[in-house]
């Protein structure tokens, strides 16, 4: 914390003195205050901080979950209260006071810090840092916590009804706030509403600033959803069991209608009044995601990924937290996400590597996900065509209840799998003999299309020297060139250097072969064999 904090501690003495009486304790360690507050701090330090309280905030204590500003050292960092205590370890003379609280209430509960707390131990990271990755950047920096909507003011209250009659605009906001007592920045914005005309409005003393009440999720459905095969039905009456905590594993086939199972309880949380956190792998997937919810239920959606804008971001968490949105859809980091009335926890395509975070604070997503409804005595799911060993381990000790989904949706059929032994098949360019038959029939009999998988490169991985033994070795790493024929060129895939193919081995002027199988060469032996485009 930097050598200032203990060669100026008397400083604080005196407003030490003036809060509480202090005493040595026989063990001559541990001092006796009046309120030591314990506050996580965004540094590598794994352990909480002892501060005493702002002068103007000794009683009553701040609650456990608020932000307060307090110097470290020679910087002001913004923290997280985390508990109030009797006693420190610390000697009093070197306890230095917070400088201001931020939050008029927590913003995390007791279940909420109770899972950083956890995650923080479980996964060894210093608990400020672990704090820091469940909020937005806005709140992290100290920002204060954005006011939610809008109400009039007493002279806002007094204006005639055609006061502003050449300001169409500014009279109908008045007007929507004026129904409904306050209106919040989501309602105004989707009436058309801008924030100009709310500025101009709070110019002229007419609105004011408040924190508007949180409309409760709507659990109404745009449209009905198919009915559910037997066992998508004995799943969901399996899993729909709410108040009490226990862990799923819904292990279906592509397109065996594990999403529906996913709508069909979201629907049933709605109808509780709770909301459902939903987290899949990938932001690629969110879009998605989001239309296929939104298509299905009328309440609002909060989404909560890296790539959203910082102040799209906070809105989406605030929504998340005050329980007006009944759905939150995001990636791993919205684990962390507060929740006004959990009810759902769903990890869809849980065995996905995505979830686990592999740098700074790192964490598996899909597990603190199961530790979050445990904490919050609520169910979870976690969906897959192809389970982790770990949840397929769990499923077996009987931790996790197994739901299989075994046929497609709608009577659909599964693809025709066949696996050929090619140990002592003669191959070319890496096909079989029974693969090219296959192909043959696929586009020369039925006039359809293949589609090939293979996870090389240029035309061959290795360059060697048929005489002497040389083999292309990249000048700048330790790397192999790959051999790209139709650039003439070779390319080191791990450093992205390049340069010239040789026509003869650089040491004994010998003749040089490629070695191994590459896209290209693929791609060139099936222009010759197939009489259709390539």
């Amino acid at each position: 914390m930097g050598r200032e904090l203990y060669q100026k501690p008397r400083r604080w003495q005196a407003a030490i003195e003036s809060r509480a009486p202090s005493a040595r304790l026989p063990c001559q360690q541990l001092w006796y205050t009046a309120l030591i507050l314990q506050i996580a701090v965004p540094a590598p330090l794994r352990r909480t901080f002892d501060y005493l309280p702002a002068a103007e905030n000794v009683d009553p204590a701040p609650a456990a979950g608020v932000r307060v500003r307090v110097p470290f050292g020679s910087r002001q960092l913004t923290g997280l209260l985390l508990g109030v205590a009797q006693e420190s370890s610390t000697d009093s003379a070197q306890l230095r006071p917070v400088d201001a609280v931020l939050d008029a209430e927590p913003l995390l509960d007791s279940a909420q810090l109770a899972l950083i707390s956890w995650a923080a131990g479980y996964y060894q990271h210093p608990i400020g840092e672990v704090v820091a990755a469940g909020l937005p950047k806005a709140l992290r920096e100290g920002r204060p916590l954005p006011m939610g909507g809008w109400q009039l003011t007493a002279r806002g209250l007094g204006l005639a009804d055609d006061a502003l009659a050449r300001a169409r605009r500014q009279a109908a906001a008045l007007a929507l706030i004026r129904t409904g007592g306050t209106a919040s920045d989501t309602t105004l914005r989707d009436a058309g509403i801008s924030a100009a005309v709310l500025r101009e409005l709070e110019k002229k003393g007419l609105v004011e600033r408040c924190r508007a009440a949180p409309a409760a999720p709507s659990a109404a459905l745009r449209e009905q959803g198919p009915a559910l095969s037997e066992a998508q039905a004995a799943a969901v009456a399996a899993i729909d069991q709410p108040g009490a905590f226990h862990c799923h594993l819904l292990e279906g086939v592509t397109g065996s209608g594990k999403t529906e199972v996913y709508l069909q309880l979201i629907a049933r949380c709605l109808e509780r009044g709770q909301q459902a956190l939903v987290l899949v792998p990938e932001i690629g997937l969110t879009p998605q995601t989001l239309q296929r919810f939104a298509q299905r239920f009328e309440t609002p959606i909060a989404v909560l990924h890296s790539g959203l804008a910082d102040g799209a971001r906070l809105e989406a968490w605030l929504a998340a937290r005050d329980g007006s949105a009944g759905i939150v859809i995001g990636t791993r980091s919205a684990v962390f996400t507060p929740l006004a009335r959990p009810g759902l926890i769903i990890v869809d395509e849980e065995h996905d590597g995505s979830y686990k975070q592999q740098d700074g604070f790192r964490y598996s997503a899909r597990d603190v996900a199961v530790k979050r409804a445990q904490l919050a005595a609520c169910p979870v799911l976690l969906g897959s065509a192809t389970p982790s060993l770990e949840s397929l381990h769990n499923t077996q000790r009987g931790r996790y209840a197994h739901h299989l989904l075994l046929d497609r949706a709608g009577g659909g059929d599964l693809p025709d799998v066949s696996v050929v032994d090619v140990c002592a098949a003669a191959l070319r360019a890496g096909i079989s003999e029974q693969l090219l038959l296959a192909l043959r029939e696929c586009t020369e009999i039925r006039g359809e299309q293949a589609l090939l998988f293979l996870n090389r490169r240029g035309y061959a991985p290795s360059l060697i020297c048929h005489d002497c033994g040389w083999v292309s070795q990249c000048a700048l790493c330790d790397g192999r060139n790959t051999v790209h024929l139709r650039e003439r060129q070779l390319r080191c895939h791990h450093c992205a250097a390049r340069g010239p193919l040789p026509g003869a081995c650089p040491q004994c002027r010998g003749r040089l072969l490629t070695r191994g199988l590459g896209s290209e060469q693929t791609e060139e032996y099936l222009r010759e064999v197939l009489r259709c485009p390539v």
